[in-house]
């Protein structure tokens, strides 16, 4: 079994909605290597939607945003509407 990435998340009860909050992320460095996982991200979505959220949010390095081009910056938060 071959592991491309690891990640943590949390869910969070803001005081407007629920949001699943990806806190960790880690995987080889290389672009060609991130192309194997980042649709896992899909999964993560899923699993937020499942738990009744209405956003994910990844707190990272502003490098993320050309890459999830489908999340919006909020300050340095990128964030993902369900």
């Amino acid at each position: 079994v071959r592991i491309d990435a690891a990640a943590v998340t949390e869910l969070h009860q803001t005081e407007w909605r629920k949001v699943c909050v990806v806190v960790a992320c880690g995987a080889p460095s290389r672009v060609s290597d991130m192309r194997r996982w980042i649709r896992l991200l899909e999964g993560i979505e899923d699993f937020a939607r499942a738990e009744s959220c209405e956003a994910t949010r990844i707190i990272g390095r502003r490098g993320w945003a050309r890459v999830l081009t489908s999340y919006q910056t909020k300050r340095i938060v990128l964030e993902k509407d369900l």
